[in-house]
């Protein structure tokens, strides 16, 4: 009988690390979307507020991509 409890912990804590590790990359991930969108707001506004040509406004590639760093990696900013 105490062998089916110890094999319970066993499965328990080992659920436990990976409920944590897909835990750690949803939140890794939602972080790295938000600073995009953040970062993408403050080129936008750069663009609308710089003086020039109004068709400079309407360009779809002001702004690149930030890179994903959901692995604690520093590739990017």
């Amino acid at each position: 009988m105490s062998g089916a409890k110890g094999q319970s912990i066993i499965e328990f804590c080992f659920a436990c690390a990976v409920f944590m590790l897909l835990l750690f990359g949803m939140v890794q991930t939602v972080r790295w979307i938000m600073m995009d969108l953040a970062e993408r707001r403050y080129d936008h506004e750069a663009v609308l507020t710089a003086a020039g040509p109004l068709d400079g406004q309407l360009n779809p590639n002001f702004h690149r991509p930030r890179p994903l760093d959901a692995a604690l990696f520093k590739k990017g900013k």
